[in-house]
């Protein structure tokens, strides 16, 4: 008997909106005050909106027409962790999440909650290695880059060959995470993980087990940046 080398069916969320996702929508009178607030907290704490919650409950209603997850992980920070709950709140069933630090954000470091214009003046040569490296290859100034990032969601994607084949796979997590498992999937380099651009919040991508070729089979992706909610039916903003 062939053991199935992958999950049998693997859907990626991205969390729903946070507070830091609304910051860039503020009138410029309230921006410097929201960016000082967020410098002072953790981007490991930093909480979803009213929207991002219904965001996920709306998720959730639309992964409970579909098969049962087996296992649930989500990236062990605040935002993500209330779009889990918020999903499961909705499917039906009882669904355990396990944290994986592997699937936090890219780390900003010195960068957190800096616009483009405060950097450029508070550091004029990591404003400078950025233009020179591009978005994917600059290091962050005490974080990280892509590939960075990528090595750790590598990581977190031998776990589930090696404990989860044949399993139904729900994964809470980021942006950059999100981005980087399809490009690890399809093998994508640098152009083409930039040229996917940005994933909405709650946005799902969705592989599933193909055995066609090889008997133990290779995961294909069948649906990406998937949302499940209508934006124009979202409650006022928190």
């Amino acid at each position: 008997m062939v053991q199935l080398k992958w999950p049998k069916r693997l859907v990626v969320v991205r969390h729903g909106q946070s507070e830091q996702n609304i910051t860039p929508d503020l009138l410029d009178a309230d921006l410097k005050q929201s960016l000082e607030r967020l410098r002072n907290i953790r981007d490991a704490d930093i909480a979803l909106t009213d929207i991002g919650v219904w965001q996920a409950e709306k998720t959730g209603e639309y992964l409970a027409k579909q098969p049962k997850f087996d296992i649930c992980f989500s990236s062990p920070y605040q935002r993500t962790l209330q779009t889990a709950g918020g999903i499961i709140s909705k499917i039906g069933y009882d669904l355990r999440v396990y944290k994986d630090n592997r699937l936090r954000e890219k780390e900003f470091g010195r960068l957190h909650a800096l616009t483009t214009d405060m950097i450029k003046e508070k550091y004029p040569d990591e404003y400078f290695d950025r233009k020179r490296d591009g978005k994917y290859w600059y290091r962050l100034l005490g974080g990280e880059n892509y590939p960075d990032v990528e090595m750790r969601v590598h990581s977190f994607l031998d776990k589930l060959v090696r404990d989860y084949g044949g399993k139904r796979g729900l994964i809470v997590t980021h942006h950059v995470p999100y981005v980087l498992v399809r490009a690890l999937v399809e093998h994508l380099g640098e152009a083409e993980v930039l040229n996917l651009g940005d994933a909405p919040n709650c946005a799902m991508e969705t592989f599933e087990l193909d055995c066609s070729k090889k008997p133990e089979g290779r995961m294909v992706l069948k649906e990406y940046n998937k949302i499940a909610y209508d934006i124009m039916k979202a409650p006022r903003k928190s």
